[in-house]
């Protein structure tokens, strides 16, 4: 988040990355060194309005490069097919942590996901576990996301895992735990048991659908 400038001590380039094995998230400015240079993942910030009438010239460069097969020599080449999805295009994302507690739990997450028209995500936790492939890890190792809504199901809410979604525009939280830290970013919190909790929010999703 930007730092106003009066708050600044050396008015300079603010840099936001993990600190103490990733336990929490360090500003860094460093007055003293030029060039200075910093990455931006993707996710992290808003697309820009289109400005009206803008236009730009594309510019082909043409390196003349001299082809060089000494080293390698392409045989065949084979066009894959991406059957993943990709979740920081989702507006709605149902994201379980560890508290899910297997992979044929997260069939509670695809049904809520499903009748929302939303995909489902989760944390670092779940991937190591090799419940969800990592394409759809959210966090600090994982894609930053900005999705309309965002549920935390089973996620305690850890730094790493915040990162990479607090700035989505509404986060549900759903867990047991009533100090989880993930209810001190959520707009909404239910303190519950997630077996209970979900297949009862999914069929209330689908009976307001049925009755539109």
């Amino acid at each position: 988040n930007p730092i106003p400038g009066r708050e600044q001590k050396h008015n300079q380039l603010l840099m936001t990355r993990p600190a103490f094995g990733g336990n929490t998230i360090a500003t860094i400015a460093c007055p003293d060194h030029r060039p200075q240079m910093a990455t931006v993942r993707a996710g992290v910030m808003q697309k820009a309005e289109p400005k009206p009438g803008a236009k730009a010239e594309v510019i082909n460069f043409d390196a003349k490069l001299e082809k060089n097969s000494k080293y390698v020599e392409i045989q065949e080449v084979i066009k894959s097919v991406a059957e993943t999805v990709d979740i920081m295009d989702a507006k709605i994302l149902v994201s379980g942590g560890r508290g899910v507690g297997s992979a044929e739990n997260f069939k509670l997450l695809e049904d809520l996901a499903e009748a929302l028209g939303g995909e489902v995500s989760c944390s670092r936790a779940v991937t190591d576990n090799g419940w969800l492939p990592v394409d759809r890890q959210v966090g600090q190792t994982g894609k930053t996301v900005r999705p309309q809504v965002y549920f935390a199901i089973g996620i305690s809410g850890a730094i790493q895992h915040v990162a990479g979604m607090e700035e989505s525009d509404l986060i549900i939280a759903i867990n047991k735990d009533e100090d989880a830290p993930i209810f001190d970013v959520a707009d909404y919190g239910i303190v519950g048991d997630l077996n209970k909790i979900v297949p009862q929010l999914t069929a209330a999703i689908k009976a307001a659908e049925a009755n539109k």
